[in-house]
């Protein structure tokens, strides 16, 4: 009993060095990922900050000012009206919880299947398991989301406050200011330096656990981000100007 206890301790001391090292050190951490997934940590935290970020946020929300905000690219009175009846705040906060609950894992599946393709050509050995585990790790930087988001939420006046501003450190918020709603807001709010970020401890992980040169695992790496964005920008140009 007493064993089983020190290895769940040292377990939950590994994961929380590991967290740790993901930010001073990235090299070391994938090296500890390597040897133990230690999953739960990065997923449930990734999860939870999320969800509670955007609980927080419908919470506190001038949800008559964001109706407005949502439906201004609507022309015809009667449609805009309708959503604004569906936009009730225990809907908007429901949908946006269950959609990360779903969508988080989800990515980190298709993007661990990605890896999984790749180590198949490079004939590595890691497994899916082990892939969704890097993939997670690597996207322990949205955890930042957090007190950034919960700064702009105590900073609102009023409660006014776009869901894209909850990410300060966004392309729209930090550059092209494009309003909630508009074409091209949501791409612009996608990309951030939290982005970046995550890319570069990609690379950083990828090339540890391949062996690959870096200008390899830059391209290896970008490759679903490139096919994703440009998918989303000619959906986008595509669409009807607001």
């Amino acid at each position: 009993m007493t064993t089983q206890t020190e290895n769940a301790t040292d377990s939950t001391t590994s994961s929380f060095s590991t967290l740790i090292a993901i930010f001073s050190e990235p090299s070391k951490a994938f090296d500890a990922v390597a040897r133990s997934s230690m999953l739960l940590l990065p997923l449930l935290s990734i999860i939870g900050c999320s969800v509670f970020l955007i609980v927080w946020y419908y919470q506190s929300v001038d949800m008559a000012w964001l109706q407005d905000k949502l439906t201004v690219a609507m022309t015809d009175p009667a449609a805009r009206e309708a959503a604004k009846g569906f936009m009730k705040r225990s809907t908007m906060m429901s949908i946006s919880a269950v959609s990360i609950l779903v969508v988080v894992p989800l990515m980190f599946s298709v993007s661990a299947l990605y890896y999984v393709i790749i180590a198949k050509i490079k004939k590595l050995e890691f497994g899916f398991g082990k892939w969704f585990a890097f993939v997670a790790w690597a996207s322990v930087p949205t955890l930042l989301s957090l007190p950034l988001g919960a700064m702009q939420i105590l900073l609102a006046n009023h409660g006014q406050l776009e869901p894209g501003q909850l990410n300060p450190v966004s392309l729209n918020s930090l550059v092209l200011h494009i309003g909630t709603g508009l074409r091209w807001a949501s791409l612009a709010d996608s990309i951030s330096l939290i982005t970046v970020w995550t890319v570069v401890l990609s690379v950083i992980g990828f090339q540890q656990w391949s062996k690959s040169s870096r200008a390899a695992s830059i391209v290896i790496v970008l490759i679903p981000y490139v096919v994703i964005y440009g998918i989303w920008a000619v959906i986008s140009l595509m669409s009807k100007a607001a």
